[in-house]
């Protein structure tokens, strides 16, 4: 069963009550009457109709933490992805207010087929006409289907929307299970699989954030959860100082937290942390295969169920190196266990540590959808 955050909207409210203008509260079996109400001063008659409870996926908080825009006023997220887009879309119905939907469509290079599929994509998506297209002729498309906008308009539900990010981080932030459906989310809003042409395999894994605040609170999610980061962050570089560097973009670049090292890969692979954005999802594990400790850790089937000492190893690994040094690296991981045999022998076993990762890895290869 899926985790969901549960708050009070009468207490959200209670806490963006100011000096200057309050909100009168009538209960009305699980929904609250709700009358925006000024003090000494008079004001635009406001009145609206919420359930006593709001409830919100973590993986959906991290998608409008990664992609969405709250103002004073108004509320707007921006996602190529059907899945992201249906998540918040089904947290914003909470609201009983009209959601505001446009397609943007970056076409240059593309004819007007590509305009006529991305509508009719998410048209059948979300069961609606779409009615506003923007499209961009200045930009090369870089997404499938084009970039769905919701918009919500009303100043109540974005100082609540507000109330509900930053209690829903702090919360996050101090919990396993909440952290690892957060990063879900935020991955797949500002999750950038990097893949090194050389090789081809995954060298990092990119979570964009301007704000170093930013940046430090996904760094705690993601220590949380297990996960250890061991390179400095992307800075973030101002398009005057892109310009500075002969950049070809105009537009600088975010900063962002790095994710490397085999077993951050792992421990992403195993939580399945990119399971919202299944393109992202497909790429990491098409690369993430290829990368040689993988491909050595798979190799090591050959010993399931049976005992090997480090001569067997040798032997059967025709005597390279890095396949033995791998034997105790993958011992210090908890794969494989060891038994002391004599003064200078040890005798090694698979464990159920490396069985569960080994059948899930070949179970996912297994699976035509990554083929």
């Amino acid at each position: 069963m899926r985790t969901q955050l549960i708050f009070n909207t009468e207490k959200l409210i209670k806490r963006i009550n100011s000096s200057r203008e309050f909100y009168k509260i009538n209960k009305t079996s699980n929904m609250l009457d709700i009358t925006k109400k000024y003090k000494n001063k008079r004001g635009r008659p406001f009145s609206i109709s919420l359930l006593d409870e709001i409830k919100v996926y973590p993986e959906t908080v991290g998608l409008i933490v990664g992609e969405g825009f709250i103002s004073d006023r108004h509320f707007v997220f921006a996602n190529s992805n059907d899945n992201a887009t249906h998540l918040v879309r089904d947290f914003l119905k909470q609201f009983n207010l009209p959601i505001r939907i446009y397609l943007e469509i970056s076409t240059k290079g593309k004819s007007k087929a590509f305009i006529k599929e991305c509508v009719n994509f998410w048209e059948k998506c979300l069961s609606i006409k779409i009615k506003k297209i923007r499209l961009r002729k200045e930009f090369y498309n870089i997404t499938n289907h084009g970039t769905i906008h919701m918009n919500v308009n009303n100043s109540l539900v974005a100082k609540l929307l507000k109330e509900i990010i930053f209690i829903s981080k702090n919360k996050i932030e101090k919990n396993k299970q909440l952290s690892i459906n957060y990063i879900k989310g935020v991955i797949a809003a500002e999750g950038n699989i990097n893949i090194k042409k050389t090789t081809k395999c995954v060298y990092m894994i990119r979570i964009s954030a301007s704000k170093p605040k930013e940046r430090e609170h996904y760094k705690r999610c993601l220590e949380r959860m297990g996960i250890k980061i061991y390179c400095k962050d992307m800075p973030t570089i101002s398009p005057e100082e892109g310009i500075k560097r002969s950049w070809k973009t105009t537009r600088g670049r975010a900063g962002a937290v790095i994710i490397s090292r085999w077993d951050n890969f792992v421990k992403i692979f195993e939580l399945d942390l990119l399971e919202i954005h299944k393109d992202k999802e497909r790429k990491f594990i098409k690369y993430f295969v290829n990368n040689k400790f993988t491909q050595q850790f798979l190799d090591f089937g050959y010993f399931m169920n049976k005992k090997f000492t480090m001569k067997d190893a040798q032997i059967y690994f025709k005597f390279r190196g890095r396949k033995l040094d791998r034997v105790l690296t993958l011992y210090k991981s908890g794969y494989i266990s060891r038994k002391k045999i004599d003064n200078k022998k040890f005798e090694y076993k698979l464990t159920k540590k490396y069985l569960s990762l080994y059948n899930k890895l070949n179970s996912t290869l297994n699976n035509p959808i990554y083929q």
